[in-house]
């Protein structure tokens, strides 16, 4: 009986190890890969908090602002939110934040 146990431990870890060798690599893709695209005209408020330099405070004057008219650019999106310059608006577009598809690119 005690083999018999022996031998299903083992079974299970090489199972287990054959999934993270299979995952592994997947896992490295997705970060080289950068974050994921968050649209500024689409999220909602917890899709924008999770971009990194996005928290409560901005994300709700983000909607605010969004609900006024959708952000046309990024120079649009700079000039509508006090505290966003060009260094933040880098930050975000870093971070995977997009406006209509666009990441920030300085004039």
């Amino acid at each position: 009986m005690d083999m018999e146990r022996q031998g299903r431990g083992r079974r299970h870890w090489l199972v287990a190890g054959g999934w993270f060798l299979l995952a592994g690599p997947l896992a490295a893709n997705a970060v080289v890969d950068g974050p994921a695209a968050t649209e500024v005209n689409q999220a909602n408020q917890a899709e924008l908090e999770m971009v990194k330099g996005i928290g409560p405070q901005l994300s709700e004057q983000i909607l605010s602002e969004r609900d006024s008219a959708p952000f046309r650019d990024w120079a649009d999106f700079i000039a509508r939110l006090a505290g966003v310059g060009p260094g933040k608006a880098r930050q975000l577009s870093a971070a995977g934040l997009r406006v209509n598809g666009q990441p920030f690119s300085a004039p």
